[in-house]
């Protein structure tokens, strides 16, 4: 396969899953399994490495465009609480929430990162994909099966949680499960949500917020470590591949918190499951 064509396609399948609960690295990962750059010689392996973790980029500026308003609005309001100038707490609980909310997996993966860099090449991969997207999955469809459950029961009641420290902190703790491949960011972070009882839109939404931070720094690193492999066409497709993920991610977002007004988590429950028994049926195969 042509790299350009390379690079468009995992732009795709990026933009379509890193903010939905299915596992942008797992796809990611799973698709350059079959079909990886050519031609690169030594640094095939490195770049790699660094393309699948740097197009996150386009997908972090999708947040940006879409909700710039909140976030400079948020920003303001913190500035003027933090010099006495207004009571108002809002702003500055938000960006209180996504600091502790990041803390842990940073600590996490800076602990842990030789490990986890070597994830994509170990011979159980498929199978560390299969078993995330399987095992996830049927978490996910029990935990909205009796979310749902509960709001039907408590209808017309005051069910849902407003976002605060301690659900930040929770929240925080288990997105660091995401370290492993194919379990989701979005996922753990948003299972991790309704089970505190926060509400489908704003389980998403902070899981958008909590992204921009993680996701930057983890491009900024993979940018350092592999910075040796940068040359006028590795620049060029890590680029490509950016800009691809920006504009679909764009009306991904849209689309994702459109359908979450009408339905559940639960269709990307059972899809896990399905992708996840398929990619352990053919590890096992080979």
């Amino acid at each position: 396969m042509d790299n350009t064509l390379n690079a468009f396609l995992r732009g795709v399948i990026e933009a379509a899953t890193e903010f939905l609960p299915i596992s942008s690295t797992g796809h990611l990962f799973l698709f350059s399994y079959f079909f990886p750059f050519q031609g690169l010689g030594e640094i095939s392996e490195s770049f790699e490495d660094l393309f699948d973790i740097f197009i996150q980029s386009g997908a972090i500026l999708s947040v940006f465009f879409l909700y710039y308003q909140r976030l400079f609005s948020h920003a303001k309001e913190s500035f003027r609480y933090l010099k006495g100038d207004s009571t108002a707490k809002q702003g500055f609980g938000f960006y209180r929430n996504i600091l502790v909310g990041v803390f842990p997996i940073l600590v996490l993966g800076f602990v842990f990162k030789k490990h986890l860099d070597v994830i994509k090449s170990s011979p159980h991969l498929l199978l560390i994909l299969g078993g995330s997207w399987l095992v996830g999955g049927i978490i996910m469809i029990v935990v909205e099966i009796l979310r749902e459950k509960k709001e039907k029961q408590e209808q017309g009641e005051s069910m849902e949680h407003n976002l605060g420290l301690k659900e930040a902190l929770w929240i925080g703790i288990f997105q660091c499960f995401a370290l492993i491949p194919g379990v989701s960011r979005s996922a753990a972070t948003i299972i991790t949500a309704r089970v505190l009882g926060v509400s489908k839109k704003e389980s998403a939404e902070f899981s958008f917020f909590l992204a921009l931070p993680v996701l930057t720094l983890a491009g900024l690193y993979k940018l350092y470590k592999h910075r040796a492999v940068l040359n006028s066409e590795t620049v060029g497709l890590l680029l490509f591949g950016s800009v691809v993920s920006f504009v679909i991610c764009y009306f991904i977002i849209k689309l994702f918190i459109a359908f979450l007004r009408r339905r559940s988590f639960l269709s990307f429950g059972i899809y896990r499951v399905i992708l996840g028994i398929l990619v352990t049926v053919y590890f096992y195969r080979l």
